[in-house]
């Protein structure tokens, strides 16, 4: 019988948007779009936060259209962050945890980039599916 893992407890509590850019030279290039999508992860153990950074760009023939970075803030209650992510030298964020935040800040950066982009020709652009289940397949150990 395997231990069922109890969930983290944790809520939003910081959206950053370090970056948004659109590039419309691009958008006249007759050429498929490409999508890339990279995520980062780190901590501030002081206050039980873990950050979540995602950078979005698509590309029209290796030449950004788009460009997004946002960081999302997670306050994680401080027993369970205590508990079940501190070790030794580094915080150890599990697997299901880290997808489940990362797909959180997904959705969030699909709503900046329609703010952003609303009554524009780049609103048509949308941030496509992201599998984070081929993504991330170990637990993301953070340094301390």
């Amino acid at each position: 019988m395997t231990k069922k893992q109890l969930p983290i407890p944790f809520k939003i509590v910081k959206v950053e948007e370090n970056q948004f850019s659109v590039f419309e030279d691009a958008l006249a290039i007759e050429e498929r779009i490409q999508q890339q999508i990279g995520f980062g992860f780190g901590c501030d153990a002081e206050n039980n936060i873990i950050a979540v950074a995602m950078e979005f760009v698509l590309h029209k023939q290796n030449q950004p259209l788009t460009k997004l970075e946002i960081t999302c803030y997670f306050e994680i209650e401080p027993n369970a962050f205590k508990e079940k992510l501190v070790q030794a030298e580094a915080i150890i964020l599990p697997c299901g945890t880290a997808k489940h935040l990362a797909m959180i800040t997904t959705g969030t950066a699909r709503g900046v980039l329609f703010s952003n982009t609303k009554n524009t020709p780049f609103n048509q652009f949308i941030i496509g599916l992201v599998n984070v289940d081929k993504m991330f397949t170990e637990d993301i150990h953070i340094k301390l």
